[in-house]
């Protein structure tokens, strides 16, 4: 069983926090975007009174980092272009898997056409990756700076995610006279305020008339190939970690001196090291 954990830390100092989402929640995989933590110092605290250790992995990507519990022969490369990474995680024991994190540009400088297209690009990226490796246990996880109904997650030729379960185990549908696989993407179930947690991972208003308010741009998405190793019940966007609420009295992220982002966790149900 691997836990990850994936947080948009917005340049902010939160080591302790990290710190204490990874023991509390038992985390194997960190993945940080916007980290300007120093990595020796994160290790360090990470790695303080435990038998299993962190280890940073190789990731030539500034806007990306990994830190994993595994050997680092257990956690290999595959591919990285701009703010997407690709990496093939075999356990000692267990079912290898492609773990594809991403920190997407910003909606401050990309047109929701920009998007579409950078979606389109992931997408490729991806069959590549599964193309060299030889298979779809495939998890994308990440900031991707768009919700889950926007145009460059639900169209065919981009990340083709959807809600229901059943239609992902469909593996995929013709387009066009091309086949086109799917993803699942669980943080359908994550939205609004029936949802087991905070109504998304980013808050912003403004004065424009069609305004969101809450996001979520942080998110996983899961190859039908691999959803029989996915645990429902363990993702999650935790609102507190080393004591600290990450929500303001107002119940928004980012008001006080943590990140404008909440991070995600769920489980693999893989072997993990021990």
């Amino acid at each position: 069983m691997a836990t990850f954990l994936f947080w948009n830390l917005n340049r902010k100092g939160l080591k302790d926090h990290i710190v204490a989402l990874c023991r509390e929640h038992g985390v194997d995989v960190l993945i940080l975007a916007e980290a300007d933590i120093r990595e020796v110092d994160l290790l360090e605290a990470l790695n303080k009174d435990e038998i299993s250790k962190f280890r940073l992995a190789f990731n030539p990507s500034p806007r990306l980092k990994f830190f994993v519990r595994f050997p680092s022969v257990c956690f290999k490369p595959v591919i990285d272009e701009g703010g997407v990474s690709v990496r093939r995680l075999v356990p000692p024991v267990g079912t290898d898997v492609l773990i594809v994190a991403v920190h997407l540009p910003s909606k401050l400088y990309y047109k929701e056409i920009d998007q579409v297209f950078q979606s389109t690009r992931l997408a490729e990226i991806i069959r590549e990756a599964e193309r060299a490796v030889g298979h779809s246990r495939t998890v994308v996880v990440g900031d991707f700076n768009m919700n889950p109904f926007e145009s460059g997650f639900i169209s065919a030729d981009g990340l083709h995610a959807v809600m229901d379960k059943r239609i992902a185990q469909r593996i995929a549908r013709t387009v066009q006279g091309k086949r086109r696989e799917f993803f699942y993407n669980p943080m359908w179930g994550r939205m609004g305020d029936n949802s087991p947690g905070p109504p998304g991972t980013y808050f912003y208003s403004d004065s424009s008339h069609v305004c969101y308010f809450w996001n979520t741009f942080d998110q996983v998405l899961l190859r039908p190939a691999i959803l029989q190793y996915f645990r429902d019940d363990s993702l999650e966007i935790p609102i507190t970690a080393a004591g600290e609420p990450l929500l303001s009295e107002a119940g928004r992220p980012g008001e006080r001196f943590t990140s404008d982002h909440l991070p995600i966790l769920f489980t693999i149900n893989i072997e993990r090291e021990v």
